[in-house]
């Protein structure tokens, strides 16, 4: 009779452990998924950093985190840790991990947007659900439930903001590889960072600061000077803050409306995108109300707003501190300017990070004295440079063969195009045209706007939502794949007008832009050609 029980019981342990979602382990055999996945739990992968929970997550699993929640449609092993290289430094981060059967053998670190402090579950479904290993941070501080740009964590923590600067990426980034290595037995084999915005300041961070982490990145609306960025954003927040009536729902509806009727044409096509805000020029002051006029006309003072933000920051000597907004981005001005903090990030940048004064008020900031001011901050033991800002060096990631995409909506309202566009045009003066193009490939897309959304054109993956096909000429992500192992460089991609698929265009690598061959349907890409600028 017992040796029919150890009979039965031999029997029902497989059954019993592929029910409850483990894979059955023999004795002496190779550990299944979830069993490799739960042994991360409490392991060391690096100094200061230790692994808190490890979990293997059944198809259809909701993974929520402070800010957002993502239903994931695959088995995944979900780790979750912690580095704390310093007192008062603690760096969040999560790793997910697919089945070793479905991994494609390489690893991605996802980016986050404002000065958000969350993990980012959508990016890292969709490079899951890719077949990667993927990684998002905190960036070292949590932010409340529907905070993304206040800085209360900064006050009197130097560290903290050290770590959102650089650091937190960097050594989540190496805590996340070691957690490959220990699942899957070995490294990945390609390494990649996929962001926007302060994503994208933070993956020119990384490509400049630790050009060993990545071996490639697409990264967009790319602030490489966080804090001019800042000047910029507090710069354009003045006028309302003085008189509310400067910049408003309705004026900035009139100003995009007739600014686009002005300047559509350009191009050569009619389809209410202003493809260049470059070549548009135009005064508002010619949409200021004449005597009688109530309707469809700007007032003197959103006159002098519009006219303020499209010329950008400068110092009382007119030395540039940031570029100006572009013509065809006002859409975006009035939440941004107006919100319960506004300027964005830079509400509280000043007063609780770099001023360390909660009674700091933007609207006296001077752009001569409080400039000086800010840059001569000193961080722990670090500038204020230091630790926010790049140069346009890329040097180190240039020899050791990493790859970079970068992309810029044209009608970004919180970031301007002119700022990537400045930094590419750096990069090029550095390197020259050839040896920039073999590194770096550069991506303006007319119409867009944040990261995504706009009037115009998108949907070439990454942050502009997803792509009309999966390959490497739709999307920016797969494109990157191919460019790192077969060194075949991406020179256009197809993009959609937001979810119209039947509206196509050709988005071509700066300098080069889509031009009308003068025939055919100008929503068909088919009909467009990239040339250099004329």
């Amino acid at each position: 009779m017992g040796y029919l029980r150890i009979s039965m019981l031999m029997v029902l342990l497989p059954l019993l452990a592929a029910s409850s979602g483990h894979a059955a382990n023999p004795v002496g055999g190779p550990a299944s998924d979830a069993e490799r996945c739960v042994a991360l739990a409490g392991k060391t992968v690096a100094p200061n950093t230790v692994i808190q929970s490890a979990d293997w997550k059944p198809d259809g699993d909701t993974v929520a985190t402070s800010a957002s929640k993502a239903v994931v449609t695959s088995a995944f092993c979900r780790v979750i840790g912690v580095a704390t290289p310093v007192r008062d430094s603690h760096i969040g981060f999560e790793v997910w991990l697919p089945p070793a059967s479905s991994w494609n053998g390489n690893f991605r670190g996802e980016g986050s947007g404002g000065s958000a402090g969350n993990i980012s579950p959508g990016p890292m479904n969709e490079a899951l659900a890719s077949g990667y290993a993927t990684m998002s941070t905190d960036n070292g501080h949590v932010d409340p439930p529907g905070g993304n740009y206040g800085l209360e964590w900064a006050y009197k923590h130097p560290q903290k903001m050290i770590d959102w600067g650089w650091r937190a990426l960097h050594l989540s980034t190496l805590a996340a590889k070691q957690v490959v290595r220990d699942f899957y037995g070995k490294p990945a084999g390609e390494n990649y960072f996929v962001a926007c915005s302060a994503g994208g300041h933070h993956a020119l961070m990384e490509a400049s600061r630790f050009p060993a982490d990545y071996d490639g990145f697409v990264a967009g609306a790319a602030p490489w000077k966080w804090t001019a960025l800042m000047l910029a954003h507090t710069w354009d927040s003045i006028p309302a803050l003085k008189d509310p009536t400067a910049v408003t729902a309705d004026s900035v509806a009139i100003l995009n409306r007739r600014m686009t009727q002005a300047c559509d044409k350009l191009d050569g096509v009619e389809d209410g995108i202003i493809a260049d805000p470059r070549r548009c020029t135009v005064d508002p002051a010619e949409f200021q109300c004449k005597a009688g006029e109530t309707a469809n006309c700007l007032t003197p003072v959103q006159v002098a707003a519009a006219q303020r933000i499209y010329a950008g920051a400068t110092r009382s000597d007119g030395a540039r501190l940031q570029q100006g907004m572009v013509r065809g981005s006002e859409l975006g001005w009035f939440g941004l300017i107006t919100g319960p903090r506004p300027g964005g990030s830079s509400w509280d940048f000043w007063k609780m990070a770099v001023f360390q004064n909660p009674d700091f008020k933007n609207v006296d900031f001077d752009f001569d004295r409080d400039t000086d001011r800010a840059m001569a901050t000193r961080i722990a033991d670090e500038s204020l440079a230091q630790v926010y800002d790049q140069k346009p060096d890329l040097d180190a990631f240039r020899k050791r063969g990493g790859k970079f995409i970068l992309f810029h909506g044209m009608a970004d309202f919180q970031i301007s195009p002119l700022v990537d566009i400045d930094y590419y045009d750096r990069l090029v003066a550095r390197y020259g045209q050839e040896k920039t193009d073999a590194f770096l490939r550069f991506f303006l897309i007319p119409g867009m706007g944040h990261c995504s959304g706009g009037i115009g054109f998108s949907h070439i993956g990454g942050a502009t939502g997803a792509p009309l096909k999966p390959d490497a000429d739709h999307d920016m992500v797969k494109a990157l794949e191919r460019w790192v192992a077969k060194d075949e460089a991406p020179s256009i991609f197809v993009a959609t007008r937001g979810n119209d698929t039947k509206q196509t265009r050709p988005i071509c690598r700066y300098p080069f832009e889509a031009r009308y061959v003068g025939r055919g349907d100008t929503r068909d890409a088919a009909n467009f050609v990239c040339r250099p600028p004329a």
